[in-house]
């Protein structure tokens, strides 16, 4: 809280897969819905879950034998009214948790 913006985890469901699965005998994956993912009714889940499905990350979940940690980071919000100069909102969350703590640096002093 003392430094960039907050993070959301959420949870890529059955139904953000199966709203990029194939229509037909011609096409293996869907890559987007008709709408921006922000106004869809999951938002960012479903760009997470075209991503886990086109790059096979599904065969590396919870249960399998190699399993890959995944991490998908929607930075919409921090493209800014185009064609302008995005905010980049995301970096400085990032480097708090990530770059600062190896500098040295003690978020959690008053």
């Amino acid at each position: 809280e003392k430094l960039g913006d907050m993070f959301e985890v959420s949870t890529v469901r059955a139904e953000d897969y199966k709203a990029h699965a194939g229509r037909n005998e011609y096409e293996d994956i869907l890559q987007c819905q008709t709408g921006p993912s922000t106004g869809v009714s999951r938002g960012h889940q479903g760009p997470a879950a075209f991503l886990t499905l086109t790059s096979g990350l599904e065969k590396h979940g919870n249960g399998c034998e190699q399993q890959l940690k995944y991490t998908h980071i929607d930075i919409a919000a921090s493209s800014g009214s185009y064609p302008g100069i995005p905010t980049g909102a995301p970096i400085l969350g990032l480097c708090a948790k990530y770059v600062l703590p190896r500098c040295g640096a003690n978020l959690h002093e008053k």
